[in-house]
């Protein structure tokens, strides 16, 4: 079994390395389809990651923009959700990024199970178990606001797909890295 550094570390370096990938791939497709000039694209790439992972933007400018362009964001945020591929890298993204965040918060691990797992496991088996996925987010948020936002925010965006029962954090980050090298980024 891995340990809390372990955790902490992997999500960590999926944040980052799936933050920029998502923002390098949507740059691409706004410079080349929507007709923005690069700082409007950029704008919109930024704003749309951001919507994605649950992020707030920071800045005065960036939180202006998010305001005034909401529900173009929304729509270009929930236009991913068709890209069945991008969607499994992303949740195996929000995993990993959820994870470290449950684990810096103070919940506990253990081998088979935890609030955190069993919340994952209970999201992907569907809406038949949607009060045990409730009892399982208080018991998370209970231990800070935040840890579930990227999952939260996939999950109203249709992007979040179902994890298996035994999630690998290792095969979630290199289809990250992978991700990132193909749209160019350099981790």
């Amino acid at each position: 079994m891995f340990g809390d550094e372990y955790i902490l570390k992997i999500g960590a370096e999926t944040e980052k390395q799936a933050t920029l990938a998502l923002f390098a791939f949507v740059l691409r497709q706004y410079q080349a389809k929507a007709g923005l000039d690069h700082d409007g694209a950029a704008s919109l790439a930024a704003a749309v990651t951001n919507k994605v992972f649950g992020k707030v933007a920071t800045g005065d400018a960036n939180k202006a923009f998010a305001a005034a362009n909401a529900p173009v964001i929304e729509d270009h945020a929930r236009r991913l959700a068709s890209d069945d591929n991008l969607c499994a890298v992303l949740s195996g993204a929000a995993y990993n990024i959820c994870y470290a965040r449950y684990v810096s918060a103070g919940g506990r691990r253990s081998m088979f199970s935890n609030a955190f797992l069993a919340y994952i496991r209970t999201l992907s088996r569907g809406d038949s178990y949607k009060t045990e996925c409730m009892k399982f987010i208080g018991q998370i948020t209970s231990l800070g606001q935040g840890i579930l936002d990227p999952i939260q925010s996939m999950l109203s965006l249709g992007i979040f797909r179902p994890l298996p029962d035994s999630p690998n954090e290792r095969s979630y980050f290199d289809a990250v890295h992978r991700f990132a090298v193909d749209v160019g980024c350099n981790p």
